[in-house]
């Protein structure tokens, strides 16, 4: 589980999942933080079937790796 945080405070982690026997990647807020659905409905974790979708959510949030 990797712990991403971006200029504003806002932190997420970036787990990967194995759900009905498919690989999928979550992105959870922490906190406070809320994490933009598909019609940018404020939720508090979302689910991508594919690795880049989820790497491009975070690259476009500002998102990066943080030491914990």
């Amino acid at each position: 589980m990797a712990k991403f945080a971006n200029d504003r405070g806002e932190m997420v982690y970036f787990n990967l999942v194995e759900k009905n026997g498919r690989l999928q990647w979550v992105v959870k807020g922490i906190g406070d933080t809320v994490v933009l659905g598909r019609d940018r409905q404020k939720k508090k974790s979302r689910i991508f079937t594919q690795e880049a979708q989820a790497r491009a959510y975070l690259d476009r949030n500002g998102f990066t790796t943080c030491l914990y």
